[in-house]
C-alpha cells in the first residue's frame, strides 16, 4: 500500500520557510551594519596572511618548545 503525499504544498511551505530564514539573516545582518555576503573577518585575515607569505616566499616560523624541566 502506498502512502500518497501531496508534494506541491510541501515544496511551497519548505520554500517559504527557507525564504523567510534567508530574509531574516540578511535583515539581521543589515540591522547590525554588516555586509551579509562578505566572508567572515577571520577568513579574510587568514587569506591575507597566506597571500603575503606566498608573495614573500617565506613560511611563518613556528617554534615548538617542550615543557621546561625546572627544579622540583
Amino acid at each position: 500500500m502506498y502512502i500518497l503525499v501531496p508534494w506541491k504544498p510541501v515544496v511551497i511551505v519548505w520554500a517559504l520557510l527557507s525564504g523567510m530564514v534567508l530574509a531574516g539573516f540578511i535583515g539581521s545582518s543589515l540591522l547590525q551594519g554588516k555586509d551579509p555576503f562578505a566572508p567572515p573577518a577571520n577568513m579574510q585575515r587568514s587569506a591575507n596572511t597566506k597571500a603575503s607569505a606566498a608573495h614573500t616566499g617565506q613560511q611563518p616560523n613556528h617554534v615548538h618548545k617542550g615543557p621546561e624541566s625546572g627544579p622540583r
